[in-house]
């Protein structure tokens, strides 16, 4: 368990789709001011590679972070931004702070903050592959779609950065639905374009309907998609309080 006046747990960033690590800089800036380590991770998925990389690879990118945080007897809080939802819940396996605790190991995976993110249930994936392998995005569109808060030519200027993703990890199942075992807080996005409230709402009903006495802490704010662009502060400032609650 963390509290207020604990210590302050190590936070590992999952990016969206599409998104290298940089766009988030803003974000871990204001987390670190304020005293946390933040461990972010490069998707293997985005950006063309030598292999076409999975899902699982991604996980695994994860889990070695935590893995090593928590033999290190680390509280963690996992970060998930869209699609980093299923990665965080895949990598999580075995790595769960009560889990652990019943092994009669400290420290581990205590909380997940989703952010607008994809949360499928076991046995699901997200949708069907692409022929070529890699998803490629329409900038102009995805600027009005996922960047829709900001004002437009910041929108494409964002959007530029974002690069191929493999389609293969939108397709690969999760097989752990890391939310029964672990405290789950979810950001939800508003004014979201891509991920809409009512997708993201139902991915929290979802997720309620198998955690028992658990419940979602639940966090609304005004945004779009990206809210790591358009409201960078508000994002950290939202993580910063769901790492004050008890893991319970």
């Amino acid at each position: 368990m963390f509290t207020a006046s604990g210590p302050k747990p190590a936070i590992i960033l999952i990016p969206a789709s599409f998104s290298p690590l940089s766009l988030y800089t803003a974000v871990t800036t204001d987390l670190e001011s304020h005293g946390y380590t933040v461990h972010g991770v490069e998707l293997q998925t985005v950006g063309r590679r030598a292999t076409l990389p999975s899902m699982y690879d991604d996980a695994a990118v994860v889990a070695a972070v935590a893995s090593e945080l928590a033999e290190a007897r680390k509280d963690i809080v996992l970060v998930a931004h869209s699609y980093g939802g299923l990665v965080a819940c895949e990598a999580a396996k075995g790595l769960a702070k009560r889990v652990r605790e019943r092994e009669g190991k400290e420290g581990g995976i205590a909380r997940i903050v989703f952010v607008a993110a994809v949360v499928p249930g076991e046995g699901e994936s997200l949708m069907d592959l692409k022929d070529d392998g890699y998803f490629v995005i329409d900038v102009a569109r995805y600027a009005e779609k996922s960047y829709s808060d900001v004002p437009l030519d910041e929108a494409l200027s964002w959007a530029s950065q974002m690069r191929e993703h493999a389609a293969a990890s939108l397709q690969q199942k999760l097989t752990y639905a890391a939310y029964k075992d672990i405290s789950v807080a979810y950001l939800v996005c508003e004014e979201d374009r891509a991920i809409v409230p009512e997708l993201q709402n139902s991915f929290i009903v979802a997720m309620e309907s198998q955690m028992g006495e658990m419940r979602v802490d639940r966090h609304s704010v005004k945004s779009g998609h990206h809210i790591n662009a358009s409201q960078p502060a508000v994002m950290a400032e939202t993580i910063e309080n769901c790492t004050k609650l008890p893991s319970l």
